[in-house]
């Protein structure tokens, strides 16, 4: 399904004239009307804010409160400064991760509200609203990091899918619309200090794609498609043994630009499109505090640092043999001898020497990364990790939610700058086997008309260790992987998902 989803933008476009109709009208030109009125105007954004928190499978566990641990592929989302964090099961100066995952939110209670609008419960008015059986929300994520010494790269791809059809309309693919939106990270950070402060920069590229729903008889057909850049920059600073993080991230807002057309003119489906759409800007900070035996900043000791002597003393040798070589070939011309000869005898001398020298160096590398793993799976496996953070998220002038957007229904949202509290704790219950996690965070509403307010979530998520495998020689030798599940529960709303990872 989400497979299908993100094929939307391609489809051909041949009923286009049998279904809408665009014109770059004045009319929208007035300002937006009441609070569940129905949308008359393109004078509006869609405020594209995240309301729950959607992301791995372990950051969802501990409520969104990662911005100052933010290892892994799981942390490029929440901290520029991610990719560029070594963890102390990485045992080679360049390094990678993959990481992915699912997500299905849905109802918790009367019905789903994803975006906590207000929207699950029936309007007072009598006007239009939106029940839990049109709705379908579908998150998928992926990423790729890429270490090499102190420079770290990452790359993310998140794609959220709402489908929504309006109650009380006849059955008609007008009628049901499907928002896709992508948001990419494309980031770059560096170590400083002895890899205590990691700082990183990058860039989120956001795009939304609506279309018309997709049925077996006819293809989907684009309403919006549009996409916009913004830059993002954090840090971490965690100082060599010691058991405290403390971390922040700022990313600037992204908007775009759209055609602010009308669709489907002069009919019941009528849908006028927004001058723009818009991320708003946020900023996170947090700290992170481990108790136990286990350590939290264990310094990071790259293999090429433990190998230095050795190849010191195996490049010191090489010059040497060039030295000897170098003198008895010119004792050889001194004396009258076959020089050409002699350096053919020196050189295959020599070549054979400086293969048993990259063996040598190569028995070493193995030696040292044995160490190495010999020195992690000795680390003590208990411990307390305690989280907390906080998110700030900007305004969006003239927005609409989503789902308003969707259900052409006035739904201001963004009018305020909101805060977001974290607080999380993870544990490792069963060692070598299972962690577990859990938090609270408070998601505060976007929208004003929403009397119930903001709503408290509860998080919980655990990792199981399941069997060993190095995917025919891929991965180490006593590689072990895992599954990981996450549950995220408020007022009516509750997501869970589930990856695949390798065990650590």
């Amino acid at each position: 399904m989400v497979g299908a989803a993100m094929r939307f933008g391609r489809w051909p476009r041949k009923s286009l004239g049998l279904c809408l109709a665009l014109v770059t009208t004045g009319a929208g030109a007035e300002q937006l009307a009441a609070e569940g009125a129905p949308i008359k105007t393109n004078r509006y954004a869609i405020d594209l804010t995240q309301g729950p928190v959607f992301a791995g499978s372990r950051v969802v566990g501990l409520a969104g409160t990662f911005v100052a641990m933010a290892d892994g592929t799981d942390g490029d989302t929440q901290n520029p400064a991610s990719p560029a964090v070594r963890v102390p099961y990485s045992f080679s100066d360049v390094d990678f991760e993959l990481g992915g995952g699912l997500t299905f939110p849905g109802g918790l209670g009367r019905s789903g509200d994803f975006f906590n609008s207000g929207t699950a419960n029936p309007d007072p008015t009598g006007r239009t609203h939106v029940t839990a059986g049109n709705k379908l929300y579908i998150f998928l994520n992926g990423a790729f990091n890429l270490q090499i010494d102190r420079w770290g790269f990452g790359i993310t791809a998140d794609l959220q899918q709402y489908s929504l059809k309006r109650p009380g309309q006849p059955s008609d693919p007008k009628n049901e619309l499907t928002g896709q939106i992508m948001q990419n990270h494309v980031l770059s950070a560096y170590s400083f200090a002895d890899d205590q402060l990691v700082v990183g920069v990058g860039a989120r590229v956001v795009t939304l794609n609506v279309s018309t729903r997709q049925t077996i008889l006819s293809s989907g057909i684009d309403s919006l498609n549009t996409t916009g850049v913004g830059i993002e920059t954090g840090f971490i600073w965690k100082p060599n043994g010691e058991r405290v993080r403390i971390g922040g991230a700022l990313r600037s807002a992204v908007s775009a630009e759209t055609s602010g057309t009308v669709l489907f003119v002069n009919t019941p489906d009528e849908l006028y499109l927004p001058l723009r759409m818009t991320l708003p800007w946020d900023v996170g900070f947090g700290a992170a505090v481990q108790l136990g035996r286990r350590p939290l900043n264990p310094r990071w000791v790259s293999p090429s640092e433990l190998l230095a002597h050795k190849r010191r003393y195996l490049a010191w040798q090489a010059r040497e043999r060039a030295r000897r070589t170098r003198e008895a070939l010119a004792q050889a011309r001194r004396e009258g001898r076959d020089v050409a000869g002699l350096r053919r005898i020196l050189q295959a001398t020599d070549d054979a020497e400086a293969a048993l020298d990259r063996a040598e160096l190569e028995r070493s590398y193995r030696e040292v990364v044995k160490q190495l793993r010999a020195r992690y799976a000795a680390m003590p496996r208990f411990h307390a990790l305690l989280m907390s953070s906080f998110l700030l998220t900007g305004p969006v002038p003239d927005g609409v939610g989503i789902e308003g957007f969707l259900a052409r229904t006035v739904q201001r949202s963004g009018e305020l700058i909101t805060v977001s509290p974290r607080f999380a704790f993870e544990i490792e219950p069963i060692p070598h086997w299972l962690q577990a996690r859990a938090g609270f965070y408070f998601e505060p509403t976007r929208f004003s008309a929403n009397t119930e307010g903001g709503r408290s979530h509860l998080t919980l998520g655990a990792d199981l260790k399941l069997l060993p495998w190095d995917v025919f020689g891929t991965f180490p030798e006593g590689n072990w992987w895992r599954v990981s599940a996450s549950f995220d529960a408020a007022r009516d709303y509750l997501g869970w998902g589930i990856a695949v990872g390798v065990w650590h």
